[in-house]
């Protein structure tokens, strides 16, 4: 196939994902590509709306600007002045270049996507009740709000079922029902609990409530059994969760925006980064003036990776807004995926960066190359077949088109993007173009540091990856770089040593910073090993069973559920508990692998009951 180089008049200095957005939307392939839109609208709306986050700086001109739905106010931004605030909202896709214009922007970013990231689990943590300080108050997280972020919520599993018949979970909110007045956010159903108390008592309640029933998918749901590792008590299985007397509040997040695997991970949809803000923003504003603390086992590989990113600024201003709340992300589980490279660069030095895509792989794919502010590199995309696309020059953009005058590769290459102040390449790749190493040709423009990092972007279906030696390092996920949230790496607590589980993904973040923070059980399982060295939770379509699953989501439940015990604590003692002590007393409880920070353990494995001891420490300030 023959690739034809265009010159595209779109602006440069909008983030790369919109610059993507108005291609499509100016070309006369558009309707194509509907994946591109936001799907809470275009069944009822005459335009085409992206889902963005925003910082703004002036409230009022942007909620009346043309074009702009206004959802979500997330509150003050950390280390901004007073009137900076992060919003989400929904925007008009023919207006997107006005809207970031207007002086009452700071910056305006599209949402990115999001994807999935017991027994064992309670003892090795040491958050069985019998295993806790007897003169501790934890209660199993009573008193506590635990928040899922998930998709898959079997309600009806008598691990989240009271002891008299009523459901723990104080609120479902299914994101995934339009155009709804339920919320404040005009989507989604909410299920209160009164409502899923009256459907348990029904014959079947998935029925009574219009909800899918999870005994007829094809494999167990994700959610559930995150749910069960952080809050499940143990009523139907015999073997509770780490906060097993926690209330519960779920968000199922919207499927049709959020592809979990395969080639819309890098198709560019707009919903998913942008529905989680708004789902913290329900379960925070839900548990009022509750202790809570919220799982997060989702994410992607790409973005910055130094916590400037709009999503990882909005975990920070909720928790900054109040007390007694914390954020609990997976590190990912691209260690060994080959998703990272890293190098340096020295002026007029030629690197090539081989990017291979498999035969196999007939998905879309995407690249994300960041680099200093000081600093100025140009790129060439060289073919499989040799074609050289042309230079991207820093603040330029550049397009190949089909046969059919389609859009199949968009760059961009970013000058200062405005939250980090750093340059930033990206590539994305429609599905379908030859298989083979790809080459990103960097060149050394102008040097004043020549550091650079690239990320591919997460393909659960076909993931390319870079030509080995591997770079391993700094391959957290997407959101797992924040400065107020706690990322969780994962080992195995079925083998001797407690080893690192081979996919647990590494830090630092690309500023240098020590994340993750902690590790607990997740797993270690080979292609032949399966089950044996898996973690085991509530399995979604019974009402009793558990089912085997891995990963550094199996182990970020695990440090919730004790999150939740550390706060239960705090209440009982009348303590408040900001975010960053939250951070301090868990690396300080953590048995340390290595004598001090390592970049896949973190601190060291989790101790709930040293955790719960020194909160019970503290003394109270009045």
């Amino acid at each position: 196939m023959k690739l034809k180089e265009t010159t595209s008049e779109i602006p440069t200095k909008l983030d790369p994902r919109l610059q993507r957005v108005i291609a499509f939307n100016q070309s006369e392939h558009k309707d194509a590509h509907p994946h591109l839109f936001n799907a809470e609208s275009t069944e009822t709306a005459d335009t085409r709306e992206i889902a963005v986050i925003a910082k703004v700086k002036d409230m009022e001109v942007w909620k009346n600007l043309s074009g702009v739905r206004q959802i979500a106010d997330l509150g003050s931004v950390p280390e901004e002045q007073e009137n900076v605030r992060l919003v989400t909202a929904r925007i008009d896709a023919d207006q997107i270049e006005q809207i970031r214009n207007s002086p009452a922007v700071m910056s305006l970013k599209s949402s990115q996507l999001l994807k999935p990231q017991l027994f064992r689990t309670i003892e090795e943590t040491k958050a069985r009740a019998d295993l806790l300080n007897q003169n501790t108050n934890s209660h199993g997280g009573k008193g506590v709000v635990v928040g899922i972020v998930d998709y898959g919520c079997d309600f009806t599993h008598k691990n989240f079922i009271h002891s008299d018949g009523t459901s723990r979970i104080l609120s479902y909110w299914d994101q995934t029902v339009p155009n709804s007045s339920d919320t404040e956010f005009g989507y989604g159903k909410v299920f209160p609990q009164g409502e899923l108390n009256r459907a348990l008592k029904t014959d079947d309640p998935f029925a009574a409530l219009h909800l899918s029933d999870p005994k007829h998918e094809n494999e167990p749901w994700h959610g559930t059994h995150v749910m069960d590792t952080a809050a499940g008590n143990g009523n139907g299985t015999n073997v509770p969760g780490t906060a097993p007397q926690a209330d519960i509040i779920f968000v199922q997040l919207n499927a049709d925006d959020v592809p979990w695997s395969g080639p819309d991970a890098v198709k560019g949809d707009f919903g998913g980064s942008v529905h989680l803000l708004e789902a913290l923003q329900y379960i925070y504003k839900l548990a009022g003036d509750r202790p809570c603390v919220t799982n997060i086992s989702l994410g992607t590989n790409g973005g910055p990776h130094d916590g400037t990113s709009l999503v990882e600024v909005g975990f920070d201003t909720l928790l900054t807004a109040a007390n007694n709340r914390a954020i609990v992300l997976a590190a990912s589980n691209s260690y060994t995926d080959g998703i990272h490279a890293s190098g340096t660069i020295r002026q007029n030095e030629v690197k090539d960066l081989r990017w291979i895509v498999e035969r196999s792989d007939r998905t879309s794919n995407e690249i994300e190359l960041w680099y200093d502010a000081a600093d100025e590199l140009s790129c060439q995309f060289i073919t499989p077949d040799g074609d050289n696309l042309g230079e991207v020059k820093l603040g330029t953009n550049h397009q190949a088109v089909g046969n059919r005058n389609e859009i199949l590769i968009f760059i961009s290459h970013r000058k200062q993007d405005p939250n980090n102040g750093d340059n930033v390449i990206n590539i994305f790749m429609e599905s379908s173009l030859p298989a083979g190493a790809w080459i990103l040709r960097l060149r050394g423009v102008k040097i004043r540091s020549g550091k650079y990092h690239a990320w591919i972007e997460r393909d659960d279906i076909g993931q390319s990856h870079f030509e080995k030696p591997l770079d391993n390092t700094h391959t957290l996920g997407s959101i797992c770089c924040g400065k107020k949230t706690v990322v969780v790496g994962s080992y195995s607590a079925k083998e001797a040593g407690t080893p690192l589980s081979f996919f647990s993904s590494a830090g630092p973040t690309r500023d240098g910073r020590q994340k993750p923070e902690i590790s607990a059980p997740g797993g270690n399982a080979t292609q032949n090993e399966r089950e044996q060295f898996m973690v085991m939770a509530a399995k979604s379509g019974s009402i009793d069973k558990v089912t085997p699953m891995m990963g550094t989501s199996m182990a970020a439940p695990a440090v919730t559920g004790i999150v939740a015990l550390m706060l239960a604590e705090a209440l009982a003692h009348g303590i408040s508990l900001s975010s960053e002590e939250i951070q301090e007393i868990l690396l300080k409880s953590a048995r340390p692998m290595s004598g001090s920070w390592h970049d896949r353990y973190g601190y060291g494995r989790i101790d709930a009951a040293k955790a719960v001891q020194l909160v019970a420490e503290l003394t109270p300030v009045h």
